[in-house]
């Protein structure tokens, strides 16, 4: 089974779940799918999506609010043995969580290269 199967399993029974009521893609005039099309371009599902928005460092740049998740971030959760596949994750919202609206999502190669122990 792959990774991003096991997260979606792990994150249907995470209690913390219920922080999250909905979480919105924002379509600005110019590019109206630009968050569907970077998480297909990158390998990031829904699910990694929301664990980063229940466990992400919380950050602010520009009028948004980055989601950050790192080793640190991981390490007492029930992702901690999908740390490696998790690391670097970045969501940037306009709000955060309970509505998150989302802009994007990448993977941050600084904090992916980065391995704490």
């Amino acid at each position: 089974m792959d990774a991003n199967r096991k997260i979606k399993q792990i994150l249907d029974r995470d209690i913390n779940k219920t922080r999250i009521d909905r979480i919105e893609a924002v379509h600005r005039r110019k590019d109206l799918n630009h968050l569907e099309r970077r998480q297909q371009q990158r390998a990031i599902s829904n699910a990694m999506i929301v664990v980063a928005l229940l466990y992400g460092k919380k950050g602010f740049s520009r009028g948004a609010v980055i989601f950050t998740l790192n080793d640190r971030n991981l390490k007492w959760t029930p992702y901690a043995k999908f740390a490696d596949v998790l690391r670097g994750l970045r969501v940037v919202c306009l709000t955060g969580p309970p509505n998150a609206k989302i802009l994007t999502a990448y993977w941050n190669n600084h904090t992916k290269q980065k391995m704490r122990k």
